[in-house]
């Protein structure tokens, strides 16, 4: 193991965990080399890898981006995509204090679930507020909560970018 870096580091990252039998170095460049979807997505886009040949998409949509894409400095790629779809409209929530409260699991939980609906309250108010044709998220928890507290057809921007690839081979035709 001295050969990634010494026994020195091997022992300062050491893992007892699920991955302890991989190199902590090992680790490090796979994680380094891990990307979120629209991350990824967003990179091939900068670098001009991706196919942007999108049709239109006719709708009124808000976009939540979630809490754990803040909490790790992704940003909100998925709103940059979305932007480049003919005929939609995205809106996207901003602000620090919008939580769907889903709390990953915990939200489920029935000690919990009143706390939860409490905690996503002031985001349920702004996307009645916002009356969008379209919800979108990417993050499957925000999506439950927002299919049980809201009237909107929840969708994650996925599946917005596959219906605008759909419909540019339609609009070929």
């Amino acid at each position: 193991m001295a050969e990634y870096g010494g026994a020195y580091v091997v022992r300062m990252l050491k893992d007892d965990g699920y991955f302890s039998s991989l190199n902590p170095l090992k680790r490090i460049a796979v994680a380094e080399h891990t990307y979120d979807l629209g991350e990824y997505l967003r990179k091939l886009h900068k670098n001009g890898e991706l196919d942007v040949r999108f049709g239109s998409v006719q709708a009124r949509s808000t976009y939540y981006p979630p809490c754990h894409l803040r909490e790790q400095r992704i940003g909100t790629p998925y709103a940059e995509l979305l932007s480049l779809v003919p005929g939609l409209q995205v809106d996207s929530i901003k602000g620090l204090f919008y939580c769907c409260g889903i709390a990953g699991i915990a939200g489920f939980k029935r000690d919990f679930h009143g706390n939860s609906v409490k905690m996503a309250s002031k985001l349920i108010e702004r996307i009645n507020i916002m009356n969008p044709e379209k919800l979108l998220t990417d993050c499957l928890g925000c999506r439950t909560q927002f299919n049980h507290l809201t009237p909107y057809e929840v969708f994650h921007p996925i599946e917005i970018l596959k219906e605008a690839y759909d419909n540019y081979g339609e609009s070929r035709n």
